[in-house]
């Protein structure tokens, strides 16, 4: 969970940004070898960097978090950019609700420069009560299902971030009602001194009475037994990460999954669920992951660009029950145009290298997870490839501090800086599915939609949206989103 404070435009613009500041470092400081006041006037040279207020957090990890360190020389032309980077990567941790960047020569002489940070560190365990739909967004549940609790569900899950100070996190969960979860996890970044490589694990077991088995005109067809589990699903990860650098991440995962739907899924209703009419499956599945992300805020991006690239291979020849491998990329872009106003792009896509019909839990496309288009709320588009662009506008209309006072006991939820802004969006989309059948209109179609309305950002990323969309069918609605990051 990330928490904290971010203006409008750059981080150098942030209330609690002190303009007269320096960033940081690799992971540990750098040894300076007898700085002297003879530097050259365009540039500055850090000479040390104090840490103050963090209690948990390990000292060394908010140093690898930073953009320089200790004997680094900067350009002094470059020093606010230097800071908002540096402001940026560490909010970006989630580790901190606020913190303020000073720099001081006053004692050192011209050139030579001291760095204070000045840390508010946010709250770390989250016992957090679990309400959650089982739909696909809250406008699906809202409307085709009407509201029902019935598909609603309940539990409780405890995130314990930076669990040994060093950006760990420990997280175990439990849900029951429409689904029946039960999940663990543990992640480590920094498993080597360097920080460079890292750890995660999970593991989670869920079932459920109820489970989609068809697409039929783009909708989702259920099939429901209430006296019966019709669908159960093991799933354990590790995977390996190596971060050399800020920016630059590796990820090499291995993964199991297991399945098991009922008979009538399997024999009756599709055959193609898991495909040649089986109702159980397993498999072992590879993946490799690269990421470019130099985005000023992740969950709500003002400025930077995020690059990543995937490949996923389903079976690997050991059970022989699953065979597929596909290649994802994911390109976004911001500009700053002016501190209240900013413009983004991006691209989107998927596509099957084993061009063979794939399983009909495999074959998701457009409306899961991030690969939605507003105006398309209620639909699904399978296929074996996909391709989404993406442009939008950002205005900022107001950017304030909310002061709850005595009303809150913790202080990292004391103050909560709130921006309102308009967003524009225009998004369009094509799934090519060579096996999908007349039923279902909007496969091999170019979807066009388009979006305006408010989006409220909470603490540093916590993001709500009311808007109205408009698609290519000449619907449209007011719709309801919510990324709160737990």
């Amino acid at each position: 969970m990330a928490g904290g404070l971010r203006a409008a435009g750059s981080a150098a613009d942030s209330p609690l940004f002190d303009h007269k500041s320096l960033a940081a470092p690799a992971f540990g400081p750098v040894a300076l070898d007898a700085p002297s006041a003879d530097s050259t006037q365009d540039s500055v040279t850090i000479v040390d960097i104090f840490l103050r207020g963090h209690k948990r957090t390990r000292s060394a990890v908010i140093f690898r978090e930073m953009t320089f360190g200790k004997g680094a020389r900067i350009a002094a032309d470059k020093l606010e950019g230097e800071i908002a980077l540096t402001y940026s990567a560490l909010m970006n941790t989630g580790l901190f609700a606020s913190m303020e960047i000073s720099h001081s020569d006053s004692l050192l002489g011209k050139g030579l420069e001291t760095i204070t940070i000045d840390i508010r560190e946010t709250w770390y365990i989250y016992p957090v009560p679990v309400f959650s739909l089982a739909d696909r967004n809250f406008n699906v549940w809202w409307r085709d299902q009407g509201g029902s609790l019935d598909r609603v569900n309940l539990g409780g899950k405890l995130s314990y971030y930076n669990f040994t100070g060093r950006r760990d996190r420990f997280k175990i969960g439990f849900t029951t009602g429409y689904t029946r979860e039960y999940e663990a996890g543990y992640r480590l970044p920094y498993l080597n001194k360097e920080g460079s490589i890292g750890v995660n694990v999970d593991y989670s077991f869920k079932q459920r009475r109820e489970q989609n088995y068809q697409t039929v005109n783009n909708q989702q067809l259920f099939y429901l037994d209430e006296d019966a589990f019709v669908y159960k699903n093991t799933s354990a990860d590790i995977a390996m990460t190596y971060r050399r650098k800020l920016y630059v991440s590796h990820v090499l995962r291995m993964g199991y999954r297991s399945t098991e739907i009922a008979d009538t899924i399997a024999r009756v209703l599709n055959p193609e669920f898991l495909g040649d009419g089986r109702s159980s499956q397993s498999y072992f599945q590879l993946e490799y992951r690269y990421r470019n992300d130099r985005r000023d805020v992740r969950n709500y991006p003002w400025n930077g660009y995020f690059i990543e690239a995937s490949l996923v291979k389903d079976g690997l020849g050991v059970t022989n029950e699953r065979r597929g491998f596909t290649a994802g990329l994911t390109l976004r872009k911001f500009w700053p145009l002016s501190d209240k106003l900013s413009v983004n792009a991006g691209l989107g896509g998927k596509y099957s290298l084993i061009r063979d019909q794939q399983p009909f839990l495999e074959n998701r496309a457009i409306g899961f997870g991030n690969n939605g288009i507003v105006g398309y709320q209620f639909y699904v588009v399978d296929g074996l490839d996909m391709a989404i662009w993406r442009f939008g506008v950002r205005r900022q209309l107001f950017d304030t501090d909310l002061d709850l006072g005595k009303l809150v006991f913790i202080p990292a939820f004391r103050y909560i800086p709130v921006r309102v802004l308009l967003a524009f969006q225009f998004n369009q989309g094509f799934a090519n599915a060579p096996f999908a059948g007349e039923n279902n209109e909007l496969n091999n179609t170019l979807l066009t939609g388009a979006s305006l309305g408010l989006d409220v950002v909470l603490f540093y990323d916590m993001v709500g949206s009311l808007q109205y969309n408009r698609n290519h069918l000449g619907e449209g609605g007011v719709f309801l989103a919510l990324n709160l990051n737990f």
